[in-house]
């Protein structure tokens, strides 16, 4: 089904939603948020992250406008580049992953303490998703005054694993709270778990033998063919978006490339790269589409600012506050088009497009909050802990 769309309207919103969310993270920084150390920064990619996940809340909110207002269902937009603002964002997470656990790779299986990398992953990762949950919990006992049941534990530990989001107290739809956003945590288990392993083994094997870039160049290759075999795998799907993040460090880790990449010039085609990558195609996945969003990327992790955008400190704060978008933009969506719902009723189409930047505004305000009294303090716990359980298998070992 087609739907009509109010085109200008949406672009204008988004482009208002995005400047009033950096504005409010620069006033964050200004009040002492904390900002990622440069010397931990790979490239402009902090300074992306976070307008990725504002990308995801804009295609969450056309879908919602496509339920009420436009007569559809809840399924992806029917135009390419909206719905790639959130099947795009996405993509370019996932390449983050890649770029961002790649050096585990380089260091090797054995040379790699695992467990205390996934001690760090899952308090990086749970914590917030179980908030969130919490949350979820306490909008539907107020909606329909049920409670917890014996099958809630159950339920909520599929959420916690993001295994699955069933029916939260018989809730009907209960994904729709958050957006349904947890399938992608699940495919960053999939990588963590099995495909960074394999692949740091792999590079110990290869180690002195062959240029470290062939083995995310093998990845793709077969990834890419496996689709041929099982093109509805999803691991087949995903794969090669943490490869072109590997690729991506690579070619920082290039002094030339980087030179080149880097330019002030180069941020031109690199937009139009992204541009073309999301508008070509209705997801980023195929071969062109792929190759698209990676050189766009591979420029940013270069440390291309696009004319200095990625650079600010509104950008690097919503950057670190990028999870938290991520994750909780869907409650605020849900709380705005459900027991908001008079006020949307009153609205034309075009009207409620104004609605945008001021759920950008709130989530923008509400997520550096959690950051600092949810996600830091439990990062910084799971970092203690997974810097003991190193130092206690290192002793073991000796």
């Amino acid at each position: 089904m087609v739907y009509s769309y109010p085109i200008i309207p949406i672009l204008l919103g988004t482009a208002i939603a995005l400047l009033c969310a950096t504005i409010v993270g620069s006033l964050a920084a200004a009040a002492g948020f904390p900002l990622p150390a440069s010397d931990r920064r790979t490239g402009c990619i902090d300074g992306l992250r976070g307008y990725l996940a504002l990308f995801v809340l804009v295609h969450h909110f056309i879908i919602r406008i496509q339920v009420v207002r436009l007569g559809g269902a809840w399924s992806p937009p029917t135009i390419y580049l909206f719905r790639n603002f959130g099947t795009g964002g996405v993509a370019l997470f996932f390449m983050t992953s890649g770029l961002v656990f790649y050096p585990r790779v380089l260091t090797g299986f054995r040379a790699t303490s695992w467990l205390s990398t996934y001690t760090s992953r899952v308090f990086r990762i749970i914590p917030l998703v179980a908030f969130s949950v919490l949350l979820m919990t306490l909008i539907i006992a107020l909606r329909t005054g049920n409670r917890p049941d014996l099958h809630y534990i159950n339920d909520v530990a599929e959420w916690l694993t993001c295994w699955g989001q069933p029916p939260i107290m018989g809730y009907p739809d209960s994904g729709r709270l958050d957006a349904y956003v947890l399938w992608s945590l699940w495919y960053e288990w999939i990588f963590y778990l099995f495909v960074l392993p394999a692949c740091a083994l792999a590079m110990d094997a290869m180690r002195g033998q062959l240029p470290s870039w062939v083995l995310p160049v093998a990845i793709l290759l077969i990834s890419l063919s496996a689709r041929r075999v099982h093109p509805l795998w999803g691991l087949s799907r995903y794969l090669p978006l943490f490869a072109v993040g590997m690729l991506a460090y690579e070619a920082q880790r290039a002094q030339a490339v980087r030179r080149l990449m880097s330019a002030k010039w180069m941020a031109v085609p690199a937009v139009v790269s992204l541009f073309f990558g999301l508008v070509s195609a209705p997801t980023p996945y195929g071969i062109p589409q792929l190759a698209l969003l990676g050189a766009f990327f591979a420029a940013v992790a270069c440390g291309n600012g696009v004319g200095g955008a990625f650079r600010t400190r509104g950008a690097l704060a919503l950057g670190e506050c990028s999870y938290g978008i991520y994750l909780l933009h869907g409650i605020v969506l849900s709380l705005l088009f459900v027991e908001g719902a008079t006020l949307i009723d009153r609205l034309t189409t075009d009207q409620t497009l104004v609605l945008l930047p001021i759920v950008a505004v709130v989530v923008a305000s509400i997520t550096p909050l959690t950051y600092v009294l949810i996600e830091r303090p439990l990062i910084v716990l799971g970092g203690r802990i997974a810097k003991a359980l190193a130092k206690q298998c290192a002793q073991i070992d000796s």
